[in-house]
């Protein structure tokens, strides 16, 4: 029994998987071989009733010249007869409305079946190859219109409308995959616009301490000469360092496509720069920031640094210590020349971390301590991500002493980008 059912289903299966063309062939065929064999019996029963009412007729029957028995049924009165009979004189009325009919249904029987037969070909072959699989694709494509795209258009079949619905489905896994896509740009694009005007700030804030440092000081004449070209200088610096700022961000579509150029300079260089910040970020609010640099900065070391990174970096760092400082903070530079990192680390006395703080503060949107005030909440992220393009990390923690501590690491062995 259980073989039966196996063949049994191994044939629904076969005829499931039939192409449309086989199938509609099949239907047709089975249809008409239908209507061959019930135009036959139709027409035998006809020929049967027809010959009752001629045997009723003996005068008007044709006998057989050997025994002459009355044909029966009488198939060679049917021989000599037109197709279609004009008239059956000599039959009484009943008898002849019954030739009439029987004679009109002998002939247009086989019209009548295949007409029928064809109807109902269409029919089945539409309930059973076609009206499951489209109102499964009519149902998916709802759903897709009402933005759910958490679904999945199968149809088990080997013809063309499992295939179809296979297709629909793959095209319902494209579209999730652009709209994911798309999502990803609009973020990406979202977090450099925020980056890019994020990062505007704390330069300009620079710029603006030098230019208060020679607004307020140069009209009491305690500016000398040199000291005023110098400040120009580094105004100037900064403000080319602005432009090619703006000209990699207008070149990138994210700010993981953010460049490292890391150039051979000194140490020295690096902290003087950092000197320089610190100076023009103490000229604008009443916090005291203080510098602490290690004793290589005397010295002549040699390092590879992309030191527009280090410095967006270090002016994030400070813009997030300024924002929440009482009154003080402290930066720590110095260069580890055993594993090659240039570390940069930033501490203030304000409230710290909270222990959310601690885990989502490197994360792009986050407003720390639940800040209402107009705030990217991306700088952390920014200097993470940068840190991790320059080969070094972002660490944030509180002080033992109170506040937050944030240390940024970059590496700076010639090796790591001469090989990559």
């Amino acid at each position: 029994m259980d073989w039966i059912e196996e063949k049994a289903e191994q044939l629904k299966t076969w005829i499931r998987d039939l192409t449309f063309r086989k199938a509609m062939l099949a239907y047709i065929a089975a249809a008409a071989l239908i209507s061959v064999i019930l135009s036959a019996v139709t027409m035998t029963v006809c020929y049967r009733f027809e010959s009752i009412i001629w045997n009723k007729y003996a005068d008007m029957m044709q006998y057989n010249e050997v025994n002459g028995v009355p044909l029966w049924p009488d198939w060679s009165i049917a021989a000599n007869w037109n197709i279609w009979a004009k008239d059956f004189a000599g039959f009484k009325g009943h008898d002849r409305q019954m030739m009439l009919m029987l004679d009109i249904i002998r002939v247009w029987c086989p019209f009548f079946y295949s007409f029928s037969g064809t109807v109902a070909a269409v029919f089945l072959f539409y309930r059973n190859r076609l009206k499951r699989p489209f109102g499964i694709l009519k149902n998916g494509a709802e759903q897709i219109r009402q933005n759910n795209l958490d679904i999945h258009v199968t149809y088990d079949s080997e013809d063309e409308m499992g295939q179809l619905c296979r297709s629909f489905d793959m095209m319902r896994v494209e579209v999730i995959h652009n709209k994911e896509e798309l999502w990803q740009r609009i973020e990406g694009q979202k977090k450099l616009n925020a980056a890019f005007a994020h990062d505007l700030r704390t330069p300009l804030t620079v710029l603006k301490g030098y230019s208060d440092f020679l607004a307020r000081y140069i009209p009491q004449g305690k500016v000398s000469e040199q000291k005023m070209l110098d400040t120009l200088k580094l105004m100037s610096s900064h403000l080319d360092r602005l432009e090619q700022f703006s000209r990699t961000m207008k070149g990138i579509r994210s700010m993981e496509e953010r460049p490292v150029n890391p150039e051979e300079t000194g140490a020295a260089s690096i902290y003087a720069e950092i000197r320089e910040i610190i100076f023009a970020l103490n000229q604008i609010k009443d916090i005291e920031i203080t510098l602490d640099c290690a004793k290589e900065a005397q010295t002549g070391q040699r390092i590879y640094v992309d030191k527009n990174i280090v410095a967006e970096v270090f002016e994030n760092l400070l813009s997030n210590a300024i924002r929440y400082a009482v009154c003080r903070i402290t930066v720590s530079a110095e260069y580890d020349s055993a594993e090659g990192l240039f570390l940069l680390a930033v501490s203030d006395d304000g409230p710290g971390f909270t222990q959310e703080d601690l885990q989502k503060a490197t994360l792009p949107y986050y407003r720390e301590h639940g800040e209402n005030e107009e705030h990217f909440g991306i700088g952390l992220h920014i200097c993470a991500l940068l840190c991790g393009k320059h080969g070094g990390t972002l660490s944030i923690a509180n002080s033992m002493y109170g506040g937050a501590v944030v240390t940024a690491s970059f590496n700076c062995l010639y090796n790591i980008y001469s090989e990559s």
